[in-house]
């Protein structure tokens, strides 16, 4: 049992178990991470996120995974739920670095908390295009060891960018438009994925903020004056419905996942971790899990 046994944080309490030592956000761990001269792994999430809760499996249980952790790092874990002003600064972070976000947030930090890596979910083993957990622990460790000016420039950068973004958001004469307003529409839609949901590749995480932003632009759209022109109008709407189009696509994909509307596999087990002849319902990329027996896939009709 580790530090997160004392918590009345739901999300902390699931890791409360873990081999890993987290630590609590607090002085104690980052004195201690300046003392040590180690950089920190911030795991950033909340309980009801599912692949927080398959990271943790994959990895956070696993005793070498956290055996090497123990060793390298000082490893915080944070609820977003009861922070949400560290998950909004090292959120911003994240997507400087990659080009988006989600959850579990993974960021790697100096003693002094400036970000030089992040990312979110990281399998096992390489997949999804990403590197394994273990190649990113082992790639972050040896580049504080033997590069650590490289990690503090990365992580200056970062700081910087993030404190000059931050300085343009709060300048009253910042000079934004409705232009702007049009432009990132514009984008949002462009850059949907009609085929499968949502943005981004794989893994795909839910962009509340994006679906948000569109509802709210469309919202306010109808309370436009009408004019006598019959042609703009006509076109004012056709603009309103492209507004509102991807923010309701995403929505009814979640819906139908939440309702189980996926292609999932019924397993059989025979030993390993779960019961004998346990069912589980796996993705098709879990199947290397051990004692497994059989696979069917299952094909949920549509509610």
């Amino acid at each position: 049992m580790n530090r997160l046994s004392t918590s009345t944080s739901p999300y902390l309490l699931q890791h409360a178990h873990n081999p890993v030592d987290w630590h609590v956000w607090g002085n104690e761990a980052l004195d201690k991470a300046k003392a040590e001269n180690k950089p920190i792994f911030l795991s950033i999430g909340y309980a009801a996120c599912h692949w927080c809760h398959v990271m943790a499996h994959e990895s956070f249980e696993d005793p070498e995974v956290a055996e090497f952790m123990n060793e390298h790092y000082i490893n915080i874990k944070v609820d977003r739920e009861e922070r949400p002003d560290l998950d909004a600064i090292y959120m911003q972070a994240t997507v400087a670095m990659t080009g988006s976000g989600g959850w579990p947030m993974s960021v790697f930090l100096t003693p002094d908390l400036k970000p030089f890596y992040a990312g979110t979910y990281f399998p096992p083993v390489p997949r999804y295009n990403m590197p394994s957990f273990r190649d990113v622990l082992a790639g972050v460790a040896n580049t504080w060891q033997k590069q650590p000016d490289e990690a503090t420039r990365v992580g200056d950068e970062v700081s910087n960018h993030l404190k000059q973004t931050l300085s343009v958001n709060t300048q009253a004469d910042s000079g934004f438009t409705q232009a702007h307003l049009d432009a990132a529409v514009k984008s949002l839609f462009d850059s949907y994925d009609w085929s499968n949901g949502g943005w981004g590749s794989a893994p795909k995480f839910p962009q509340p903020m994006a679906i948000e932003f569109l509802l709210r632009r469309y919202s306010q759209t109808q309370h436009r004056p009408s004019t006598a022109d019959f042609a703009t109008n006509a076109q004012s709407s056709a603009q309103d419905d492209k507004i509102l189009k991807p923010a309701l696509h995403a929505l009814k994909d979640i819906a139908e996942l939440e309702a189980g509307n996926r292609d999932q596999v019924r397993v059989e087990t025979t030993s390993g971790s779960f019961p004998e002849g346990a069912v589980l319902a796996l993705e098709p990329d879990e199947l290397e899990r051990p004692g497994l027996k059989s696979a069917a896939f299952l094909d949920y009709p549509t509610p």
